[in-house]
């Protein structure tokens, strides 16, 4: 892994710890904390790539490692995602309960 993928990678564990605390403090959920994550970890990997390809580089893969930190950030995270998919339209309980709707 070079440089910049590893200083991306570390700027997404920075990202979760923040969705982390928000968590210990009441104010996300871990589905949504795991979602922003996973959202914002894509982000940094478009934008990678897109630096790779402009400079002739070999694609990097952040994929494994973006779901890592979002299972850290919520280990159900696999489930929820299936649950936002198979819900039509998607879309996020915002009542306060921490299950997506069904």
């Amino acid at each position: 892994m070079d440089e910049l993928n590893e200083r991306l990678l570390a700027e997404l564990r920075r990202y979760a710890g923040s969705r982390l605390k928000d968590v210990a403090r009441g104010a996300e959920t871990r589905a949504l904390a795991a979602l922003l994550v996973e959202k914002y970890g894509y982000g940094l990997a478009k934008a990678l790539n897109v630096f790779e390809e402009l400079h002739g580089r070999p694609q990097s893969d952040l994929g494994r490692q973006i779901e890592q930190v979002v299972r850290e950030v919520d280990a159900d995270a696999v489930r929820h995602r299936r649950l936002r998919w198979d819900t039509r339209p998607a879309d996020l309980a915002l009542g306060g309960d921490d299950t997506p709707p069904p």
